[in-house]
């Protein structure tokens, strides 16, 4: 197999949906599913049916079940969830060492309260991290819709990686707020929780409004005091 540019680990509908857009762009892409029976189907069937039924896998989206195919990559993306991912990454410390590792998971490690970065860095001394966040659905992506995501990095050569990464449907914006990046993506989800309390109390939009600008306020301040 030629050797992917892009490695993405995780194959559910946020990992493919990546996988397709990269790969229509031209890119070579290799997409690891951990389930080897999911890795076959959708080698035979250019598919993945149980994530984005009916989206095509382009041709330069290969399949695999082997981390060491998709970790031959220098740049790879870890579509996991946050609470696997540490388990992912000391498994396989040796296959991702010395690659560019992109979290593609929103929220905070239980137990440590650390962040994605923080923990692949933990599990990985001196790893090169970023993260990859940002409002969007898997198949408005796989799809080809207009999406915009964050790319955020406090290491050198994020100017590069951007546009390794950036596709004609896929914008991203770079900073170097990795750590507010991250921040602001996990504490959303405890607004968007509220929310929904509040319209399921009937509270009507006024009352939500109120505290997506306030809930908007506090993320802003906890995150300064975390060193955003």
């Amino acid at each position: 197999m030629e050797r992917p540019e892009i490695g993405v680990l995780g194959a559910g509908a946020f990992g493919t949906a990546l996988a397709i857009t990269l790969a229509q762009a031209g890119r070579g892409v290799s997409l690891w599913s951990r389930d080897g029976a999911q890795a076959a189907r959708m080698r035979e069937t250019g598919e993945n049916a149980a994530r984005l039924p009916g989206i095509d896998l382009p041709p330069r989206l290969i399949p695999t079940a082997e981390v060491a195919e998709a970790a031959a990559a220098p740049i790879l993306l870890l579509a996991v969830p946050t609470q696997s991912l540490r388990g992912l990454a000391e498994t396989h410390a040796e296959a991702l060492a010395g690659r560019t590792l992109v979290a593609c998971c929103k929220g905070v490690e239980l137990g440590t309260g650390l962040l994605p970065t923080q923990v692949l860095e933990q599990a990985i001394p001196g790893a090169r991290t970023a993260v990859l966040t940002g409002p969007s659905f898997a198949v408005d992506i796989a799809q080809g819709k207009p999406t915009a995501l964050t790319l955020a990095t406090a290491h050198t050569g994020g100017e590069a990686l951007q546009t390794t990464l950036a596709t004609p449907d896929l914008r991203l914006y770079l900073t170097e707020d990795a750590l507010g990046a991250q921040l602001g993506g996990a504490l959303k989800n405890v607004i968007a929780i509220a929310a929904g309390v509040v319209l399921g109390a009937g509270f009507g939009e006024s009352a939500r409004a109120a505290l997506m600008t306030r809930g908007f306020a506090e993320i802003q301040r906890l995150a300064e005091s975390r060193g955003a």
